[in-house]
């Protein structure tokens, strides 16, 4: 089920409508796959605080098992990753530094993690479930790897789906259990979250974005 759409936006920012076409392909790919799914439930760009600790996830799946944190990646020019993790952006002639954004979406997971204990009652709860993350690009042919090879949490954005249905196949098999988070548990902690979604941080952080794409 879909608890959470993208945002609003303001559409007289061209910058913004600019980027919002490459943001709403993940959404598109989930709603397509979990629309009407009663295993998995979605929350799309999510963004909350608390303590001055502000956590944004782009993609936010709940099913019976744990969590999956889905950072969408869209970048223009060729990406190379070197043996030392540092991730290169080619465009054009001119080569810069980028921020893993493995991870950023680890970050963010584990940032999460932290906001939903202080908020529960029952401490550790969120230990004893699965954290998974993975990181959507356009195209992973595009991207130079090290000798080491691809990263597994790196995949295509089509692909996302049939990857979390696997892994949450994987944690159905005999033995496993129900899971801790039945669907209504899950109703509730996706209902708690788009209470406390703060939009105008989602918006501050693109005006930021569309200053930095600028500089320069």
């Amino acid at each position: 089920m879909i608890f959470k759409e993208l945002d609003a936006l303001n559409w007289q920012d061209q910058a913004v409508v600019a980027r919002r076409t490459a943001d709403e392909q993940m959404p598109y790919y989930l709603r397509r796959f979990f629309g009407d799914s009663t295993q998995v439930d979605v929350l799309n760009q999510l963004c909350v605080s608390t303590g001055g600790v502000v956590t944004r996830v782009d993609h936010l799946l709940l099913h019976a098992h744990g969590l999956v944190v889905v950072d969408s990646h869209s970048v223009s020019g060729h990406l190379q990753v070197e043996e030392d993790g540092r991730w290169m952006c080619l465009e054009g002639s001119r080569l810069r530094v980028i921020r893993s954004p493995v991870t950023e979406a680890y970050e963010q997971a584990l940032s999460l993690k932290a906001f939903l204990e202080k908020k529960v009652r029952q401490k550790g709860f969120f230990d004893r479930v699965e954290l998974d993350v993975m990181v959507a690009v356009p195209d992973t042919d595009a991207i130079q790897w090290p000798r080491s090879g691809a990263l597994v949490e790196v995949c295509n954005a089509d692909e996302v789906t049939r990857l979390v249905n696997d892994r949450v196949n994987q944690y159905r098999r005999p033995g496993v259990g129900p899971g801790r988070l039945v669907p209504e548990q899950r109703r509730r902690l996706a209902e708690f979250l788009v209470l406390k979604h703060r939009p105008q941080l989602v918006l501050r952080r693109a005006d930021l974005a569309g200053s930095s794409a600028g500089d320069g």
